[in-house]
């Protein structure tokens, strides 16, 4: 009783040790399951397999067997067989396609026979001897992969067979292997011999799902690739090539699902249900497209329909194999068939060194130092200095139109890049150029599309029938662009095309595409006949749109003169010049009769000279200088800067105030007197500052409305001068309606515009120079850039 106790008492006094011991494996145990965990959750992008390393080869053969092919056997019927008699016989000599792809194998082969007697009998299980093999069967196999013979005449063991084709027996020869290679054009070849010992006839079967006769191979066999890339638009492209050493018909069918956005990286695994439906983008089967890829091997194609919005996406794909089980799909935890998951991060939009909001910041040192320089020499009165400051605020809104300053920056309101690229050589080969496309014609449809892109022949389709309506007055020509986009991609392309029109391959990293709206993406852009990009649509365009695009490129593109009005309202961008309206006396009545209407009409005249003297130049230019209308642009830049400094620092432009003066000395003698040089020298520069907030609004309004409209054809020639005329009459107007709106608050108004004719231009002028200097740099960054250095 007392050792009892005693060993009671020890073993109590073990107990704290005993709990911390389990505790301590217990905690052991769960860090080791966390951290296996932990190392198969995806920490970033990236692409995980999930490949079978056991890869099927069965015998096939309607009557007799003719092959070893990777097609899994489905029916479940009596199977085809050959029947063996005793002793040994050769029943099996077959061999693989020849292989198309080379691949060096590690691991176990391993050769199943399935095989009965002729039906249900027990003599060879009677017959049974003492030695063992008596009323038995087994079968001898040498399998050879290329040059290598891996199974020598081994044998399975030796086993009693009583039953007909319904219950077969399985017998099984393994062997291991390092390094063999199986080459270009070598085979497998396999031999199987039975060994009967019985007197009641045997049959072996194969092709049927029960007993499929043939052999597995262990080793890295299948090596596919996957890429997933977005574009310009945000679609997504995806590309997948099935490298098997027995062809890409080793893959019999795929499933892909585009998923997201995830909430994190550690999302994105392989679901074995549907995704949910908010975050489901794209199911995808059927292939889009294929293009050639290195070692001449096709790659499928698929683009999404869908926009992907910046942030992290999958691409959850399973690839049924053809040696796989077809009832076991890729959710299901014994699938033989090929998992992929394709982690990606949709990118914002490249960060731009400065956006329009910025130029605050000029806007407020312009004032400021404005302000610096004029209280040097006096104090201003206060209604000018809250003039002069909703002056600086009011600027925001025009320069809201400003770019936004980034390397290589394009816009879509522009005229098409200047290029010169080489073309397939089924398109006669050497080079052609963007001018050598639009000579002769009235407009030029360009289509642009990535290498294997299923919308190349969706193009193709849209021209073809768009060209029927059109006629020779119209050119067509696509770009095949693409990283390291070669002549071989487009060869199959090529062939479909037909010469139908010129066939482009863009520079090595689509340094032309990349010019374009479109960017590096699938695209139709209409180009008129002055070089100015007309319409664009992403993917392709239909040939009724087509046709409606190329109709209106010669009339303008939809550019409209009453856009001069939109400027006041709903916009606001001419607000700026509202505040440079305010009358700085009283209009009286003149001491002459004048003819009615000629105190308005006077205004909207004046405005209008002002706004041709701008105008008129850039129509002009607009004719014959397309190809080169960045390098225009940065001209007129430069002028506005030099009338920016002239008003900042005379208080007038020069010549816009020459154009003025001499037209007013040839006015009649009592108009003159009624409106005097100054009032009538400020209608003209509204006009002229109306003009250039005009092109910062809309930059193809003239170049497109009036010089494309003059390069299209004899009757644009006529009807674009009477246009031009029309539009400097709507400007005149919006000036007239600014000079209204100015005179509503009588004295106040006349009392503002007296203090502030001679500090508000100057400090307009300062403003300029900044909107100026925006615009240059804007240029000398992104589409000069372009032009002179890609």
């Amino acid at each position: 009783m007392m050792g009892g106790e005693r060993r009671y008492k020890k073993l109590r006094g073990l107990l704290p040790a005993m709990i911390l011991v389990t505790l301590l494996i217990s905690s052991i145990s769960l860090s080791t399951t966390i951290a296996q965990e932990g190392e198969n959750t995806p920490t970033g992008p990236g692409l995980d397999w999930k490949i079978p390393t056991s890869h099927h080869l069965f015998v096939n053969g309607t009557s007799s067997p003719t092959d070893l092919n990777r097609e899994y056997p489905y029916f479940t019927g009596e199977p085809p067989f050959i029947t063996f008699g005793g002793g040994s016989t050769t029943v099996i000599e077959v061999e693989s396609a020849p292989a198309t792809e080379t691949v060096v194998l590690s691991g176990e082969a391993d050769v199943y026979v399935y095989a009965s007697l002729i039906s249900d009998n027990p003599f060879c299980l009677i017959s049974q001897g003492p030695d063992g093999t008596s009323g038995k069967t087994s079968f001898t196999v040498w399998l050879d992969i290329g040059t290598t013979t891996i199974i020598d005449g081994e044998q399975s063991d030796w086993q009693v067979m009583e039953d007909g084709w319904e219950r077969p027996y399985e017998f099984h020869v393994n062997a291991t292997y390092d390094n063999v290679t199986l080459g270009e054009g070598d085979v497998v070849n396999m031999v199987i011999q039975s060994n009967h010992n019985c007197m009641i006839q045997g049959r072996v079967y194969w092709d049927a799902y029960q007993s499929a006769t043939g052999a597995i191979l262990q080793g890295n066999m299948l090596q596919p690739e996957m890429s997933v890339t977005t574009d310009a638009n945000g679609l997504a492209r995806i590309e997948f090539t099935p490298i098997s050493p027995w062809g890409p018909d080793d893959y019999d069918a795929q499933f892909i699902d585009i998923v997201g956005p995830l909430g994190g990286w550690d999302e994105g695994q392989h679901m074995r249900t549907k995704p949910a439906e908010d975050s489901h983008i794209e199911h995808f089967e059927t292939p889009h497209g294929s293009r050639l890829v290195e070692a001449n091997r096709s790659a499928l194609v698929w683009i999404s329909n869908a926009s992907l919005e910046p942030g992290k996406y999958m691409v959850d794909a399973c690839f049924i194999l053809k040696s796989g089980d077809y009832n076991e799909d890729c959710n299901s935890e014994d699938s033989d068939h090929i998992i992929a998951v394709y982690r990606f991060e949709v990118p914002a939009q490249s960060e731009a060194v400065a956006g329009p909001g910025w130029f605050w910041f000029i806007s407020m040192a312009s004032l400021l130092g404005y302000l610096g320089v004029r209280l040097k020499n006096r104090l201003l009165p206060w209604p000018t200095l809250v003039l002069l400051i909703v002056l600086a605020f009011a600027t925001m809104i025009p320069a809201a139109t400003l770019p936004e300053l980034e390397r290589g920056a394009t816009r879509d309101e522009s005229a098409a890049p200047p290029f010169s690229l080489l073309q397939h050589p089924s398109s006669g080969g050497g080079s052609i150029s963007l001018n050598d496309l639009l000579s002769g014609h009235d407009a030029l449809v360009l289509g642009v599309f990535t290498s294997g892109s299923p919308n190349a022949e969706q193009q193709k389709r849209d021209f073809d029938n768009a060209s029927e309506r059109l006629g020779d007055k119209v050119a067509f020509a696509q770009i095949a662009t693409g990283l390291g986009v070669q002549p071989t991609d487009l060869d199959y392309y090529a062939e479909i095309m037909n010469g139908s029109w010129p066939l482009l391959i863009d520079e090595s990293k689509g340094e032309v595409a990349d010019q374009l709206p479109t960017r590096i993406a699938d695209g139709v852009i209409i180009i008129d006949s002055a070089g100015f990009i007309s319409s664009i649509s992403a993917g392709s365009m239909s040939d009724q749109r087509i046709v409606e695009s190329v109709e209106k490129s010669k009339t303008g593109s939809d550019q409209s003169m009453l856009n001069l009005l939109s400027l006041l309202i709903p916009s606001f961008i001419a607000l700026p010049l509202l505040l440079l309206s305010f009358p700085r006396k009283r209009t009286e009545v003149p001491e002459t009769a004048l003819p009615p209407g000629a105190g308005l009409g006077g205004t909207v005249l004046a405005a209008g000279v002002g706004f041709a003297a701008w105008s008129i130049p850039i129509a002009i230019l607009s004719f014959f200088t397309g190809s080169y209308w960045s390098f225009v642009e940065f001209l007129l830049m430069v002028w506005l800067g030099w009338q920016g400094l002239s008003l900042a620092i005379h208080g007038e432009v020069h010549e816009i105030q020459f154009i003025a003066k001499n037209i007013h000395k040839r006015l009649p003698e009592s108009y003159r007197k009624w409106r005097l040089l100054p009032d009538f020298s400020r209608d003209v520069i509204l006009g002229h500052w109306l003009a250039w907030l005009s092109w910062f609004a809309f930059p193809l309004m003239i170049p497109q409305g009036i010089g494309s409209l003059a390069s299209a054809s004899l009757t644009g020639m006529i009807l674009a001068p009477l246009s031009l005329i029309a539009h400097c009459l709507i400007a005149g107007l919006a000036v007239l309606l600014l000079r209204s709106i100015a005179t509503i608050m009588g004295p106040i108004s006349r009392l503002i515009g007296m203090l502030g004719h001679k500090e508000a231009p100057r400090l307009w002028g300062c403003l300029l120079i900044g909107m100026a200097l925006w615009w240059a740099i804007w240029l000398l960054v992104g589409p000069i850039n372009n032009t002179l250095f890609i």
